[in-house]
């Protein structure tokens, strides 16, 4: 160990007593910029990276849970962090002041389009991508630039990794690496019987990617079932909370694919009268193109007896964006405030009341909620 690196981890763990998901991690690099390398040479650490335009975080919290079932030691950025700033700062909080980690295994959730670093930086032994959609065009661009993004970091990746990617997505099929194979609904592995709640297509994808990673890992794919029974969704991700006798789910919603599926879900349960909150923010972590609202269908808007609240930075945008999905004008009920949208929302009577935040309306709503943000 170099003593340029000796000295950043020191000074990357003392800011990490301060807190932060991202901090240290920061930090670190900036004063190391191999300290990820550094750390995953000296312990050899075994790397499973998931990445993809949605699922990565229930993917990488599902795996995570299998793992535990098995009885195998992993570290993973739980927190969500998912630049190499985050990464970072898990593996500055979980070694010890010469970088030693007490693992060997580890699942990485990682920013699309941070997948060529993480790949150089992590050399993982696997790698997940779960799907490509539209997402945060200020960020990714069109899908094509991301995608040639992605098969050049493949192209990068040790030729001993193996590649896994979902068949379902026909966007994918052009990516090419030694070592590829695929997984879902085209590739439906051993087809373990899942509990009702869990049949969304998007939740089957998630699943089949753990089974493919179990099956390369020679884990006993039965675990997952299990793990999918006993793991509570990742914050916002169908989170189900109760507040003065009334049911809510939190539904992260940020591009038009996670939009639409949640919005068949809702829409498949019959429950499109059910109180609805729609919160959309345009901050850096949501993408600052809300465009993406109008290439979600939503279907069923005409026939709605109740009202909708439309909340955040672009309430104004996404009112309009209901008026033209057919939502009665009358029925449509806008105020920015997170805040006080919620209160509407809790005055509106219903069995269960839906809640579609984008990622940082989903954090302020938390606070709101005094719940933890990483739960």
């Amino acid at each position: 160990m170099s003593s340029s690196f000796i000295i950043s981890l020191t000074i990357a763990r003392l800011a990490a007593l301060f807190g932060g998901t991202a901090l240290p991690g920061l930090i670190g690099l900036t004063l190391d910029h191999t300290l990820i390398n550094q750390i995953i040479k000296k312990n050899k650490l075994d790397s499973v990276i998931i990445t993809g335009t949605n699922g990565k975080t229930t993917t990488a919290r599902l795996l995570g849970a299998v793992l535990h079932l098995a009885k195998i030691d992993y570290c993973h950025n739980y927190s969500g962090s998912n630049l190499l700033r985050g990464i970072a700062t898990t593996l500055i909080n979980q070694s010890n002041l010469t970088g030693k980690l007490r693992h060997q295994f580890a699942v990485w959730e990682v920013d699309e389009a941070t997948l060529p670093a993480a790949i150089k930086a992590l050399k993982p032994k696997l790698v997940v991508i779960t799907n490509l959609s539209r997402d945060q065009l200020d960020r990714y661009g069109e899908v094509d630039t991301l995608l040639s993004l992605w098969q050049k970091a493949l192209d990068r990746l040790p030729q001993s990794s193996t590649v896994l990617v979902n068949a379902a997505d026909h966007r994918l099929k052009t990516l090419r690496h030694k070592n590829l194979s695929y997984f879902g609904s085209a590739q439906p592995g051993l087809g373990l019987k899942y509990p009702q709640e869990l049949k969304a297509k998007f939740n089957l994808d998630n699943l089949w990617a753990v089974e493919a990673v179990c099956r390369k890992l020679k884990i006993d794919s039965r675990l997952v079932r299990q793990a999918a029974l006993s793991t509570p969704p990742a914050f916002g991700r169908g989170e189900v909370f109760e507040l003065n006798q009334a049911v809510y789910q939190i539904n992260l919603v940020k591009n038009p694919a996670s939009l639409k599926a949640v919005w068949q879900m809702i829409y498949d349960r019959k429950h499109l009268n059910q109180p609805l909150l729609l919160i959309l923010n345009d901050q850096i972590a949501d993408g600052t193109d809300v465009s993406w609202i109008w290439d979600a269908p939503l279907p069923g808007l005409a026939k709605r007896r109740t009202p909708v609240v439309a909340s955040g930075r672009r309430a104004n945008d996404l009112a309009l964006r209901l008026k033209y999905a057919g939502l009665k004008p009358e029925l449509i009920m806008v105020e920015p405030k997170i805040k006080q949208a919620f209160k509407k929302l809790q005055s509106l009577p219903g069995t269960i009341k839906y809640i579609l935040p984008t990622y940082t309306a989903m954090l302020e709503l938390r606070r709101h909620l005094n719940k933890d943000p990483w739960n």
